[in-house]
Parts: structure tokens; C-alpha cells; sequence
């Protein structure tokens, strides 16, 4: 099989890459050699060892056209026959698992509900835990609307409008501090500000571990830790979020960021008098 000007071919049960940036055939001056028996760790290693030599889109390519090999010379989309060598004698297929071995086994669930009985009263605590932060969380980045409507000098409405179009914390944040820069003159006011979004990202640092992640519960019910739902690049190397146990530290944190957006509420109301005799005072522009 040939994609561009890098070709795959599959010899037997393994994969043979080449590059020829002058043709899309095999290179006359590169022998065929006959494939020979290798472990699968060998082959993984070749190949981990082709794909850091290329290009991510190039990587990608050659992740795909290798899928496909496999799943060919896995049997599907191949033409009725059992495969054979040139010299006739059977091809072994490669040890690739099928779909239906990669799945995890399902669990027990009467098993675990009987079992969860006993574990109920700590779910309902951390289920409460976590309600209570959505609640909070929602409530008080609502009242960015008024922070934004005072800082553009519109309408609720119009706030309201702004602040839906801009669908992450983040954005709604940034530009909270923006305007503040161009419009708010008042040292003290801007000051007050500044804390209020750092107290955000502190509070939302820890909604992200609890709103964006995946719950492992065990054979007892038992919510034991928690799997972020993102790939994290670290090094060069990729994996899938950042599993963390749920322990009694973090049903502490969970406690105190609960305290800290309650404390965040009070600010906010707070602010929102002395932003608005701030924008008074300052011309506009």
C-alpha cells in the first residue's frame, strides 16, 4: 500500500516502512529483504522508533495506514482464501486482540449494590460535597453579568448577552480584566477586582477536578478516586488525565473550596456597589 511519498508495505505479520521522496514505488536500490520472525516488542519498538522520526501529520498517516494493515491482515476486508507465503506455506495472522477482548468486563452490579449499603452514607456526603459546588459555582459566576454591565456601561440584557457568547470561566475572566484596565481608574476598585478573579482560578482549578472527571467505584460501592475526562502532553508523551485519589484530603478541599465560593458570594455582592460609584467617577474612554 502506498499514502503519498512514504509506502507501508505488509510482509507477513509485520510492517515495512520506506520514504522516497522521488517516487511512490519501491526504491530500486533498497533490497527486499526476507521478513524474519521478531517478537512483539521488537515490533513495537520499531515502529515507536519510525513514528519519532516523522512529522506529527506524517505520524498520523502512518498510525492510520498501520491500523488498517492490521485490521486486514486481521481478516477483515480480505478476500475469502487463508493467506499463504510465496512458497505456499501458511501466514500466521499477528497476535492483535479483537475488539470484543479489548472491552473491560462488565460489573457485577447486583454484587455491588448489595455491597453498597454499607457505603451509602460517604456517597451522600460527597455527592452533597459536589452539589453544593455546582450550586455556588453557578451562582456566582452569574454575577459576572453585573461586573460586565457596569465595566461596558450597558444594559443587563446586553451584559447577559456578552457573557453567554463567551462560553468558559476563563474568557469571561479575562475579559472582566480587561475592561477593567481601560475603564476602571480607581486603584482600590481594580485592586478588588484583581482578587476576585484570582480567587475564581483558585476555586476553579478544583471544580475542574470534580466537573471534568470520570468516578472509580470498587467491588464495595466505594467512590475511591477520580480520572480526569483530558489528554495531557507532558515531555512529549501523551496520556489521559491525571487520576487522583479521593481520600480524606480531598473531601477537605472539597469542604473548603464549598466555604471559599460561599465567601466569594459576599465579596461579589459586595463589589458590585463600590464598582459602580468607581465607573461613575471615571470618564468614559
Amino acid at each position: 500500500m502506498q499514502y503519498g511519498s512514504c509506502g507501508y508495505i505488509w510482509v507477513i505479520d509485520r510492517a515495512h516502512y520506506f520514504c522516497d521522496s522521488k517516487s511512490h514505488s519501491w526504491p530500486d536500490d533498497v533490497p527486499r529483504k526476507r521478513p524474519s520472525a521478531h517478537s512483539d516488542a521488537q515490533f513495537a519498538a520499531f515502529v515507536d522508533r519510525i513514528k519519532n522520526t516523522l512529522h506529527s501529520d506524517e505520524g498520523a498517516r502512518f498510525e492510520e495506514v498501520l491500523r488498517k494493515l492490521i485490521l486486514k491482515d486481521n481478516g477483515q476486508g480480505r478476500p475469502a482464501g487463508p493467506p499463504a507465503m510465496r512458497d505456499g506455506r501458511p501466514v500466521s495472522p499477528p497476535n492483535v486482540p479483537s475488539s470484543a477482548t479489548m472491552l473491560p468486563k462488565p460489573p457485577d452490579f447486583a454484587a455491588i449494590e448489595k455491597a453498597a449499603r454499607d457505603t451509602a452514607a460517604d456517597r451522600q456526603n460527597l455527592m452533597t460535597l459536589i452539589g453544593q459546588l455546582v450550586f455556588s459555582w453557578s451562582n456566582n459566576e452569574s454575577l459576572l453579568i453585573y461586573v460586565m454591565m457596569l465595566l461596558l456601561r450597558t444594559d443587563e440584557r446586553s451584559a447577559a448577552v456578552v457573557f453567554s457568547t463567551l462560553n468558559t470561566t476563563r474568557a469571561r475572566l479575562d475579559l472582566v480584566r480587561r475592561l477593567s484596565l481601560l475603564h476602571l481608574h480607581d486603584p482600590a476598585a481594580r485592586a478588588e477586582i484583581d482578587k476576585t478573579i484570582e480567587l475564581f482560578n483558585d476555586a476553579n482549578r478544583i471544580r475542574n477536578e470534580f466537573m471534568h472527571a470520570m468516578y472509580l467505584v470498587n467491588e464495595q460501592g466505594q467512590i475511591t478516586h477520580t480520572q480526569m475526562l483530558r489528554f495531557i502532553e507532558k515531555k512529549g508523551r501523551v496520556s489521559f488525565g491525571d487520576r487522583q485519589p479521593l481520600d480524606g484530603k480531598r473531601m477537605r478541599t472539597l469542604v473548603e473550596v464549598d466555604d471559599t465560593l460561599r465567601q466569594l458570594n459576599r465579596q461579589l455582592w459586595g463589589l458590585l456597589p463600590r464598582l459602580q460609584a468607581a465607573m461613575a467617577s471615571s470618564s468614559p474612554g
